[in-house]
Formats: C-alpha cells, sequence, structure tokens
C-alpha cells in the first residue's frame, strides 16, 4: 500500500500553495492599495481567535451532550448547525475587530481588502499547509512497512481503525482530488472577501447598514450548510465545488455593488 508519485506531486503543489496565496495577497494588496499590515494581522488573529479556538472549543461541548450526537447524526441538522456556527463566530469576528482593534484604520477601506487577505490567507495556510503536510507524513511511512507495523503496535483499537481509514483513502484517492481542495480554497476565499465588504460598511456606517451584518451570518451559514447538503445529496466533488463558486460569484457581484454604492456617497457627502 502506497501513494502514487502523481498524487504526490500535487499534495506538495498543494502544502506550498497555502504558503504562496496568503503571502502572495499581502504582497499584491499593500502594493496596489495603501491598506495597512496591522489590518492584515489582524485578520489572521480574529481567524485563528474565532474560529480556530473559540468555535472548535464551543463545539466540542456540545458535541459531548446528547443534543450534540443527535447534530451529529442528523444530516439537515448537522448542515443547519454547523452553517450557523461558522457564520456567527466568524462574522461576529470581523464585527469585533472592526469595531475595537481596527476602529482607527475605518477611513481606508482598502483596509477591509487587507484584513479578508489575512483573514481567508490564513485559513487557506492553515487549512492546505497543515492537511497536506500531515497527508506527506502518512505517505511517507506507508513506504516503509516496518514503520507501519510499529504505528499500529502502539495505537488503541480505535487509532488503529482511523489510521487504517487514512491510509486507505491516501492510496485510493485519485490525484486530481488533491488539487480540489486548491479549488475549494479559492472560491472559500472569495466568499471571505465579500462577507467581509459586508461586515465592514456595517460597523463603519452603522444606523440601517448594521444590517448587513446579520445578513453576513446567514450569507455565511448557506455556504457552509449548503455544502454539506449538496455533498450529501450528490456524493459528487464536481456539483460541491460549483455551488460553492455559484456563491462565490453571487457573494462576490453583491460586495462590488455594495464598494461601488459606498463610495458614491462617500464622494457625493
Amino acid at each position: 500500500m502506497t501513494v502514487s508519485s502523481a498524487s504526490i506531486t500535487c499534495i506538495w503543489i498543494v502544502m506550498l500553495s497555502g504558503i504562496a496565496i496568503p503571502l502572495a495577497l499581502l504582497l499584491a494588496l499593500k502594493k496596489k492599495t495603501d491598506g495597512t499590515y496591522k489590518a492584515f494581522f489582524w485578520g489572521c488573529i480574529i481567524m485563528f481567535l474565532f474560529s480556530f479556538t473559540l468555535e472548535s472549543i464551543c463545539h466540542s461541548i456540545i458535541y459531548k451532550t446528547a443534543i450534540g450526537q443527535s447534530i451529529w447524526n442528523n444530516t439537515l441538522a448537522y448542515a443547519i448547525y454547523g452553517g450557523l456556527m461558522a457564520g456567527i463566530f466568524e462574522e461576529t469576528g470581523r464585527f469585533f475587530a472592526f469595531k475595537f482593534p481596527l476602529k482607527k484604520q475605518l477611513d481606508k477601506n482598502s483596509n477591509a481588502l487587507m484584513f479578508a487577505a489575512g483573514h481567508g490567507g490564513f485559513e487557506v495556510f492553515f487549512i492546505l499547509f497543515f492537511n497536506m503536510m500531515n497527508n506527506l507524513t502518512y505517505a511517507a511511512v506507508m513506504k516503509h512497512p516496518d514503520k507501519m507495523a510499529e504505528v499500529f503496535e502502539h495505537a488503541t483499537a480505535e487509532q488503529a481503525e482511523q489510521i487504517q481509514s487514512v491510509y486507505d483513502a491516501l492510496a485510493t484517492t485519485p490525484y486530481w482530488m488533491y488539487l480540489m481542495n486548491f479549488v475549494e480554497r479559492s472560491g472559500a476565499l472569495v466568499i471571505q472577501f465579500s462577507l467581509t465588504v459586508l461586515v465592514w460598511f456595517a460597523v463603519k456606517k452603522g444606523g440601517k447598514k448594521l444590517l448587513m451584518f446579520p445578513l453576513a451570518i446567514v450569507l455565511h451559514a448557506l455556504v457552509d450548510g449548503g455544502m454539506v447538503l449538496v455533498n450529501e445529496a450528490t456524493q459528487n466533488v464536481f456539483l460541491t465545488e460549483g455551488f460553492i463558486w455559484l456563491l462565490a460569484i453571487i457573494y462576490a457581484i453583491l460586495a462590488i455593488f455594495i464598494w461601488k454604492r459606498e463610495a458614491i456617497e462617500q464622494v457625493q457627502q
């Protein structure tokens, strides 16, 4: 049982893109706009704090309860719950960032883009780099039967089952499937930029435009929850990615419309 050289190559490409994408976004936006490094790094911090830490802690608590187990075993409930949790934590994180640490940066709309690059870029780095590095580690072990045997020797029955499932997946997954991680994260990045624009102007303008904050939560939930339902219904990676990109395009159009409208209003004031 080994991983093909084509798969290894694709895993490396995806892993390195996890570094290249956020770095390229930072350098390009810094060159083309007057956005600040502060906005970029706060985007990274908020993603780590609100999504990867607070949301994860909340999930770990809820899934230990009877209600949590019911959610886990029901696709529709899981889609609704997962989508809303992702939307609430990530969009609240954005709202917090713009309301407090970046409140003095609101005069430059380009900082919304810098924040989105950091926020979405950190997610791209974390998911692509670390997941693919983990795959490479398993693939390296799979080349040596004696090391595989040693791993199973020190594992519990449950751990051995989980490890075997990873080995099986790596050995049977077509090489091109690894590249779909790049496609998915690219679509997610477009969505991150779009939702950032909504929350940015919700905080900056306030009043009735504050409604763009809960709108961002709903739109975020639609992506995450909808992706679960589409994948479960079709079991087709192309349809799932198509769903993500369809929403990414719609959200991008909405964000561009809001951005241009706010720019016109600013000139008229």
